[in-house]
């Protein structure tokens, strides 16, 4: 029986996106923004238009998957196995799970849709056979030192009599925390034996990791800190725990392809009587639970996954997590930081969707070259640029891109990507100057040609600057003196503030007075290098940014051109051999 839906697209008056039965569409590939504010832990996350939507996620890179990185055919296949799951038993007799197309979909009057917004997106199915609306939504936290994913689903009983609901929510399977992309596809099996699941605080949050670093090498290496999943039931507004499920056996039963659960489809099926197995398999994250709907009334389930790099921290993390409001909040204030970058190029036509394009087009530029952030010292004025990543999506699957996960997150790019999305950044903040113009003429070889991987901008100490500069920044000179250690290294912004909180220092003026203090004391390293070769046209985006600094500031061109003394070669360890030698 064919089915009669078909997909539909509409452009939402608040902006947003709509694909309705999106999951017959043909299918794309798509991702957050990975943008956590200036002092938070950004995460990479991945979508697609089947399923429950998210197929991969981790931190920094794909070497840190918490749901490991697929390229975009397979992920249009995976995600509807390894991407999230819903199972339900309504009244102890019919199975169903929302959002899958199989056999028996056909014989039920559903319809669904996915909404996408700049910084988050949500699905929808509704079920009139059934009587059930299923509505899922997710969000990224931001500012905090915690990354993590929040997925709400909630089911909205509307038929006219109420109905009693056992269900399991989550992914099958969460890769632990030390786990390389490569170890993970090539050895996956050999793997399991060092993976491990510990619960911490007092809410027996499941934290995910391996025991040791597996690569073969006489060293014991332990990691530290680990991926999570918790959640909980909002009934009534009335927090209820879940039970947690980390072995996925325990709802699959020895059917290990994910297609179907058949131990929680079973009769009889009683979690709490089980004994998970906590280590030498693949975990899970899911969550039991069983509710009464009435007729009209809805229950939320709220999931919580992400990557926490020192596991005390979790303890306090957890009971913010607990407090509705607070997620409210962060939901609003994640939207915030994107409207806030997109506001820069506010655009008000008679045409919304050219507005909306302004918009999006900036915050990819944003994402390919990093926003500039102007810092003001006594001296002089330092930029750099956050938030920037190589454009590592599902459909670019060679690219290996890097989100770094720290405060004042930056990332990698090839020298064009980041060139060329810095063209304008001088018309939107002026302050900008020729920052660019040295960075990327800076990076120009003695034979034209220039590295092709471009990183975070990175500083260090002036040297000859003595560490008492920094007693008055201290409640403690012992303290002065291991930041000054830490300076003397080449360091990252945001590396530095988390430094600071790693080590409990304490601080006697306030965070803005002591980066400006610090960063007057450090100068800006060349962070490049060769990578995979050279291209041709890159000196055109070179031409390019000095235009773009001439038309805001054409009283330089004399000094810009004949007087300024400050640009140098790059010393790449690669050069092009004369034609005669090729």
């Amino acid at each position: 029986m064919k089915s009669a839906r078909k997909p539909e697209y509409f452009l939402e008056e608040n902006g947003k996106f709509t694909i309705k039965n999106y999951d017959l569409a043909k299918p794309f590939a798509s991702f957050f923004p990975g943008i956590a504010g200036l002092f938070g832990v950004p995460m990479w996350v991945f979508y697609v238009n089947r399923g429950q939507g998210i197929v991969s996620m981790g931190t920094r890179d794909k070497r840190n998957a918490i749901m490991e990185f697929f390229p975009a055919n397979r992920a249009w296949q995976m995600v509807t196995s390894r991407g999230f799951r819903t199972f339900l038993k309504i009244e102890d007799k019919d199975y169903y799970e929302p959002f899958q197309n199989k056999a028996d979909t056909v014989k039920y009057e559903l319809s669904r849709q996915m909404t996408i917004g700049s910084s988050d997106f949500s699905l929808k199915e509704t079920n009139k056979t059934l009587g059930l609306d299923f509505d899922v939504s997710y969000f990224n936290v931001p500012e905090e030192p915690i990354a993590c994913l929040v997925r709400k689903i909630t089911i909205t009983n509307t038929s006219s009599t109420a109905k009693n609901i056992e269900l399991v929510d989550g992914l099958g399977q969460i890769v632990p925390h030390g786990l390389s992309d490569r170890f993970l596809k090539e050895l996956g099996r050999t793997m399991e034996a060092w993976m491990q699941v510990k619960f911490i605080s007092r809410y027996k949050i499941p934290l995910y990791r391996m025991s040791v670093d597996p690569t073969d090498r006489p060293q014991v290496i332990y990691v530290k800190g680990g991926n999570f999943y918790y959640s909980y039931l909002l009934e009534n507004n009335k927090i209820r725990d879940c039970e947690i499920i980390v072995d996925p056996q325990s709802v699959f039963g020895p059917i290990t392809d994910f297609d179907h659960p058949h131990a929680f489809a079973d009769d009889g099926f009683e979690l709490s009587n089980k004994k998970q197995m906590d280590g030498g398999k693949t975990p899970s994250g899911l969550s039991h639970a069983k509710v009464s709907l009435g007729a009209g009334k809805s229950i939320s389930l709220y999931s919580f996954i992400g990557h926490v790099q020192n596991e005390n921290y979790l303890n306090g993390f957890a009971e913010k997590l607990r407090d509705v409001s607070y997620l409210a909040g962060k939901e609003e204030q994640s939207a915030q930081i994107i409207s806030r970058l997109q506001n820069n190029i506010f655009t008000q036509s008679s045409q919304k969707a050219y507005d909306l394009y302004a918009g999006q087009t900036y915050l990819d530029n944003v994402l390919r070259g990093g926003y500039p952030f102007t810092l003001k010292t006594e001296e002089k004025t330092h930029t750099f640029h956050v938030y920037s990543r190589k454009h590592g999506d599902l459909e670019r699957d060679y690219n290996d891109f890097l989100t770094e996960a720290t405060y004042f997150s930056q990332g990698n790019g090839n020298y064009r990507y980041v060139n060329q999305n810095r063209r304008d950044d001088v018309w939107f903040n002026p302050e900008v100057a020729d920052s660019n113009i040295n960075t990327f003429f800076n990076l120009t070889q003695l034979d034209g040609f220039n590295p092709l991987v471009v990183f975070g901008d990175r500083f260090s100490i002036k040297s000859g600057v003595k560490s008492a500069v920094l007693y008055p920044l201290f409640a403690k000179e012992d303290d002065a003196e291991n930041v000054f250690r830490f300076l003397k290294q080449k360091f990252a912004p945001g590396a530095l503030f988390m430094y600071l909180e790693e080590n409990d220092i304490k601080l006697k003026v306030s965070q803005d007075k002591f980066f400006s203090a610090v960063m007057s004391h450090c100068e800006r390293r060349e962070n490049a290098e060769h990578g995979d070769g050279f291209w041709v046209d890159h000196w055109i985006y070179n031409l390019d940014l000095l235009e773009s600094y001439l038309a805001i500031f054409p009283e330089n061109l004399k000094k810009m051109i004949f007087e300024r003394k400050k640009f140098v070669f790059f010393n790449n360890f690669v050069k092009v051999e004369p034609r005669e030698e090729k």
